[in-house]
């Protein structure tokens, strides 16, 4: 069986003539270069935060996603359709049993310092990179060997099929690193990650403080972007960020970065497109550490879920764009069960809550509490400051104190994943295209602590079983009942509980030309930069 894709056509825009004027800022518009035209175009993203690190490759941090994939490019594409389409293979076979890929380079391709792209960059990524990637795991144990033939040639040996191999590709998964630069070195701690170099359609220029720069790769494959340059600001505030972006100092926000307070000062702005149903849902969701007493126990976890008003959370987040979740699968996927259901199961109800706290060993004091539950949160993650009062008082109603703590991106993500230093946490995690990646890290064993990935300290090898046996079922109709049982035994230990479900839009300013190609990415930082016109 041959899969071929010829190279896209009629996505490369031509320069307007006429750009925008640049915001005092830095916004939107042109800046006098004193050559040729002597303008230059600029886009200016705001950023709730600083990124981790810019390579995708080593982190699951939206941010740096959203910075880093202008950057750097996976072997595929996913668009918002589910299709995966070529982007530094060309083309690819399968063999009729599944276990073979051969992927067909791109020829001719460049990285950013000059050096030819061949497919020893792609083995190299799949061997030295992919295991410390966070949503790596089900790859690096299931392929057998990966070769290069030649190069522009990869050949994927798989121990037994992967259904979801392909969307497992794209960039922000799998984005292919320079041999070069990485070989001989600690991966992890090399400064590339701060200062990438990659194949994409912009160049790495400057990070400083809380601006980040790129320009236009004028030797791209799928020709020079028209945005002559890319600038990343942080900006906190979610009323600042939408300010900015009606006052033209910025031009867009990626949906990561978009909660109700944007949403609300901008609908109705016909200078300002908002544009959702991109990628897959995303879910607020509360990891709950069982080395942490008594969150160890299963009833005490139950207890503390029933006691959650999640319609007061949808409606005092952002009811346009949220829902209760109704289970540990988001609503209208292929895969979910409808049957498994938490709305019903573990419904809004203090009585009972109480009453299983009571029979779990653990009655109000003389002073009506119980046990005091730590709370730690990402402040500039949408709804989560709303969630965490609304979650403080429901269980305080009670007996259990809740201790929120506010943390800055980076602070969570070591004290979350490093430190394991955290009794319950908010964090809004993408589902992805496929169950596998985006929502099998939440629930599956972890015990090499990999960042977005279940830190809880819950292993349950039946469950890490149906998730595998899911992975290298190829029929879609059996996968899901295999993920069916998987949602009924997450439902039962609950290592991690899904408060709302949430379909935020990406917004950007109406002016621009291109944006739907822009915005048909199928995860929140896959952008299809090529296409955008100023």
């Amino acid at each position: 069986m041959t899969i071929t894709f010829a190279r896209r056509a009629g996505i490369v825009p031509a320069i307007a003539a006429t750009a925008l004027l640049l915001a005092a800022c830095g916004g939107t518009g042109t800046d006098s270069t004193g050559g040729g035209s002597g303008e230059e175009t600029t886009f200016v993203t705001g950023l709730a935060s600083q990124p981790e690190m810019l390579v995708r490759s080593f982190t699951s941090d939206a941010l740096t996603a959203t910075v880093g994939l202008a950057v750097a490019e996976g072997l595929v594409r996913t668009t918002k359709d589910k299709d995966v389409v070529p982007a530094l293979a060309e083309s690819w076979d399968i063999s009729d049993d599944g276990l073979t890929y051969t992927f067909h380079l791109r020829q001719g391709v460049t990285w950013h310092d000059g050096e030819p792209f061949t497919s020893a960059d792609v083995v190299f990524s799949f061997q030295e990179v992919l295991p410390l990637s966070p949503t790596g795991a089900v790859l690096t144990s299931t392929i057998a060997s990966v070769a290069a033939p030649d190069d522009a040639t990869v050949v994927v040996t798989l121990k037994q099929p992967l259904a979801p191999l392909l969307l497992a590709l794209g960039p922000q998964d799998f984005s292919i690193q320079p041999e070069h630069i990485y070989a001989g070195t600690d991966l992890l701690t090399n400064p590339n990650n701060r200062a990438p170099v990659g194949t994409g359609p912009y160049v790495f220029d400057s990070w400083s403080g809380d601006t980040i720069t790129l320009t236009a790769n004028p030797d791209y494959w799928d020709g020079a972007p028209a945005i002559d340059r890319l600038i990343y600001k942080v900006i906190p505030d979610s009323n600042s960020r939408a300010n900015a972006l009606v006052s033209g100092e910025i031009d867009y926000i990626n949906k990561f970065d978009v909660d109700d307070t944007i949403v609300k000062a901008l609908d109705g702005n016909d200078e300002i497109t908002l544009q959702n149903g991109r990628v897959s849902a995303t879910f607020m969701t509360m990891w709950l550490n069982q080395n942490e007493e008594p969150l160890g126990d299963p009833d005490v976890r139950k207890a503390l879920f029933m006691a959650l008003d999640r319609d007061l959370m949808s409606k005092s987040a952002d009811p346009d764009f949220t829902d209760p979740a109704a289970g540990s699968f988001p609503t209208g996927l292929w895969a979910t069960d409808t049957g498994v259901d938490y709305l019903d199961t573990y419904g809004y109800d203090p009585d009972a809550a109480a009453a299983l706290l009571d029979q779990a060993g653990y009655p109000e004091q003389s002073d009506g509490t119980r046990f005091s539950v730590r709370l730690r949160y990402v402040a500039t993650q949408p709804y989560t400051q709303a969630l965490a009062a609304i979650i403080a008082d429901n269980w305080r109603a009670i007996g259990v104190q809740a201790e929120p703590t506010q943390d800055e991106a980076t602070v969570n993500s070591d004290a979350l994943f490093v430190q394991q230093d955290f009794g319950t946490n908010l964090l809004s995690l993408d589902t992805r295209p496929d169950p596998e990646f985006g929502i099998g890290r939440v629930y599956k064993c972890n015990p090499n602590k990999l960042a977005f990935n279940n830190p809880t300290g819950y292993c349950n090898e039946e469950l890490d079983g149906l998730f595998a046996e899911a992975a290298r079922t190829q029929d879609q109709g059996q996968r899901a009942g295999i993920y069916a049982q998987a949602q009924a035994l997450i439902a039962e230990d609950l290592p991690a509980i899904t408060l709302l479900q949430a379909d935020q839009p990406d917004a950007i300013r109406s002016s621009f030309g291109g944006i739907d190609e822009f915005l048909s990415g199928a995860l929140s930082g896959d952008l299809t930069w090529s296409a955008l016109e100023p």
